[in-house]
């Protein structure tokens, strides 16, 4: 079984985070500000190579951003809640595919490695980065 277990998206909460310029009470309110600074591109694909997977992050139980090598973005909205993953921040793909799809079910694992839930995922759409000015503008 091949395990995606990272607690934090990299590139642009790591560094969100360490400038202060989160102050959450919820996973939607975090979820809502990292998404606010991408739009969504309208291009799907329906899997991802698992050697070019960088990094994931559950932005809570419906939706993972997926970065790739390259720094592209990719969403994924999954089909029905994965109960527990915004929290646990880890699950398991228990495919062999050396590709990550859409319809791979995926089991949300708690900090014991106990099962907690599962979930399947949707297609990954490519997000585009708001420029600065467009963020301020919103």
């Amino acid at each position: 079984m091949r395990n995606f277990m990272k607690p934090a998206f990299a590139g642009a909460v790591c560094s969100l985070l360490a400038t202060g310029a989160f102050a959450f009470s919820s996973p939607e309110e975090k979820a809502q500000e990292l998404l606010s600074r991408y739009e969504k591109t309208g291009e799907n694909v329906n899997c991802l190579r698992l050697n070019s997977i960088r990094d994931t992050d559950a932005l809570d139980d419906y939706t993972l951003l997926v970065e790739v090598s390259g720094g592209d973005i990719y969403i994924n909205e999954l089909n029905g809640r994965c109960s527990g993953l915004g929290r646990e921040q880890r699950y398991a793909r228990s495919s062999t595919e050396a590709r990550m799809c859409k319809g791979d079910i995926i089991r949300v694992l708690d900090s014991f490695g106990n099962m907690r839930g599962s979930c399947s995922l949707g297609a990954f759409e490519k997000l585009s980065e708001l420029s600065e000015q467009e963020t301020q503008s919103e």
